[in-house]
């Protein structure tokens, strides 16, 4: 779900604010990157792959760009997705309401103290006083990760607020191996989503990739060892 404030850096009109959307990021070249990594990680060797998505917003964006290859590959599968707007996640919860592969969850994925650790002081100073407030607005709620993933998580997608990537990551680090396959969005204009997490993770195999019909690329990577 791209709910994105728009850099002032990168536009002349002021910064929209957050967005209640349904998802934009439902294209073909984002389904051609997830059945990529289906088919390179060998997804056909009976073992049920979980895949989390967080940023699920509508469940009519992304999520259905991650659905269709996994179920085009005839894979088994779990897909969940966090969201944590309330009405977002029941939007997205009634659309999936008869797949049973995927499951809805209206959390924020990441722990509220790393708003304050790992948020906060990554925004650029021409973004903070229209991100500021928002992350004050978002420590105030209740619902931070509390449903944990049920295992190891094969390929995490990060479809989120801007500058929240790194405590995603933070969040998901005990479900992370090796192996896992982290798909994010690179979306602040001169800075990037990928420059926060370098300074906190060591990456391996990173691509990046250019969506020609979407405005931001996005990274694909696995955690160092």
């Amino acid at each position: 779900m791209l709910r994105r404030l728009l850099s002032r850096r990168a536009r002349a009109e002021p910064p929209t604010p957050p967005a209640q959307s349904t998802g934009q990021l439902d294209n073909p070249e984002l389904e051609a990157i997830v059945g990529g990594i289906v088919a390179r990680g060998d997804w056909h060797d009976g073992r049920v792959r979980l895949v989390v998505e967080v940023g699920t917003g509508g469940g009519e964006g992304s999520t259905v760009a991650i659905h269709r290859p996994l179920t085009a590959a005839d894979c088994s599968f779990e897909l969940i997705g966090y969201e944590g707007d309330a009405g977002l996640a029941a939007q997205a919860a009634r659309h999936w309401s008869d797949d049973g592969d995927v499951r809805v969850v209206n959390e924020y994925f990441m722990h509220r103290e790393d708003l304050d650790r790992a948020v906060k002081p990554h925004i650029a100073p021409d973004d903070r006083d229209v991100y500021l407030p928002e992350f004050e607005a978002v420590a105030a709620k209740e619902n931070f990760l509390a449903t944990t993933p049920p295992g190891p998580i094969d390929l995490l997608l990060i479809d989120s607020v801007r500058y929240t990537h790194l405590a995603i990551l933070r969040a998901a680090a005990p479900w992370l191996r090796p192996e896992t396959v982290v798909v994010m969005e690179d979306d602040i204009p001169g800075y990037g989503e990928l420059a926060i997490v370098e300074t906190e993770l060591e990456l391996r195999d990173v691509v990046r990739h250019e969506l020609e019909a979407h405005p931001w690329p996005v990274v694909e990577f696995r955690l160092g060892s």
